[in-house]
C-alpha cells in the first residue's frame, strides 16, 4: 500500500492511523509524525497498544470490528484524559491543558483486509473555549452567592442551601444547629470612626466565623452587622461550644487605626437546635428562636451567649 506517500494523506490537518482489527498500524500520517515525534518507520506493523500502553485495547479492537461489520462510522468515546494519543501541548500557547484534546472517529477502509481508518481532530483551542467560559459562569454563580464585602456566603445562598441540608439531617437523624450573631454596639463603631473602620469590624468578624465552621458548615452575612452559622451533625451543646469560642476570639481581636488607636468589638449570641415539633418542619422557626435568643444576649449586658428555649 502506498498511501504513506500520498499527498493528501499527508497534508491533512489531522491524524490519519490506518489500523487492521489485531491493532497492528498500516499508515501513519506526517501529522502523527509532527506532532507526535514518531516517524511512520518506527510504528508500521507495530500494535498501537504497544507503542501507546495506555490505549484501552479491549476497548479499541471492539470499535474496530464493529465498524468493519456494521461499515458505519463510530466515535471513540475517550477517558477523562480525553485522547487517543497523548500528545503534550505548549503551556505558552495553551496554559489550560497539558494535554492535546481529541476528538476520535474510526471509518472503514478496506473491507477486504479489514482496514480501519482512525482520524484524530485536535480540539485543544474549543476545549480552552468552553473551559474558561465554564469558569467564568462559575465565577459569576458564585459572586452571586457572595457578600461583596466580605466574600463569605449570602442570605440568598443561605436560603437556597438550608432547605437541602435540613431535608439531609432528618434524612439521616442528624441534629442541626443555627447561630444569629450581631456585632455589639454597632452604630457607635461607625458614629465614633466611620463606616470605613465598621466594614473593617465587619471583615474581621466574618473571617474569625469561617475558622469556626468546618467545611459541611455554612456561615453568611444576613445583612447590616448579623451573621447566621448553620452547623451540621451539631446538638445544641456543641452549638454552644462553638459560639462560645467564637465569642471569645472575636472578644479578644482588635483593629489598629493608624492613629495607633485600638479599635475592640465584642459579639452577642443566639443558639438553637432544630426542633421537628417546635419548628414544623421549617428551618426558618428555627431562625426566630435563634433571633429571639440573640436578643435576650442583647438585653441581658450583650458580649455573651444565650440558648432558644
Amino acid at each position: 500500500m502506498s498511501i504513506n506517500n500520498n499527498v493528501i494523506f499527508d497534508t491533512v490537518n489531522n491524524g490519519i492511523i490506518i489500523i487492521d482489527e489485531e491493532l497492528k498500524i498500516h499508515a501513519w500520517n506526517n501529522w502523527l509524525k509532527i506532532f507526535t515525534d514518531i516517524d511512520a518507520k518506527d510504528v508500521l506493523g507495530k500494535n498501537i497498544c504497544d507503542l501507546f500502553s495506555y490505549i484501552n485495547e479491549k476497548k479499541l479492537k471492539r470499535k474496530i470490528k464493529t465498524v468493519l461489520v456494521t461499515k458505519n462510522a463510530s466515535f471513540i468515546s475517550l477517558d477523562t484524559n480525553d485522547y487517543l494519543i497523548n500528545i503534550p501541548v505548549s503551556n505558552i500557547t495553551n496554559k489550560v491543558f497539558s494535554s492535546m484534546k481529541q476528538e476520535v472517529t474510526i471509518l472503514p477502509y478496506d473491507y477486504e483486509q479489514k482496514l480501519a481508518c482512525i482520524y484524530i481532530y485536535d480540539v485543544t483551542p474549543l476545549s480552552e473555549i468552553n473551559y474558561k467560559l465554564q469558569k467564568a459562569n462559575e465565577e459569576l454563580i458564585d459572586m452571586s452567592h457572595r457578600d461583596p464585602l466580605t466574600h463569605i456566603y449570602n442570605r440568598r445562598y443561605f436560603a437556597e442551601q438550608s432547605g437541602k441540608i435540613l431535608a439531609f439531617s432528618k434524612r439521616n437523624d442528624l441534629p442541626l444547629t443555627i447561630l444569629i450573631l450581631d456585632i455589639d454596639k454597632f452604630k457607635n463603631i461607625n458614629d465614633t470612626y466611620g463606616h470605613f473602620v465598621g466594614d473593617e469590624v465587619i471583615i474581621k468578624v466574618a473571617k474569625i466565623l469561617s475558622k469556626h465552621i468546618r467545611q459541611s458548615d455554612i456561615v453568611a452575612r444576613f445583612g447590616g452587622e448579623e451573621f447566621v452559622m448553620l452547623l451540621q451533625n451539631c446538638d445544641i451543646q456543641n452549638g454552644k461550644n462553638v459560639a462560645e469560642k467564637t465569642r471569645l476570639d472575636i472578644q479578644d481581636s482588635t483593629i489598629t487605626l493608624k492613629s495607633k488607636e485600638i479599635v475592640d468589638f465584642t459579639i452577642s449570641i443566639g443558639v438553637a437546635q432544630y426542633d421537628q415539633k417546635q419548628d414544623a418542619n421549617n428551618l426558618e422557626h428555627t431562625v426566630s428562636r435563634a433571633d429571639e435568643a440573640l436578643y435576650k444576649s442583647k438585653n441581658n449586658g450583650r458580649n455573651q451567649t444565650t440558648i432558644a428555649k
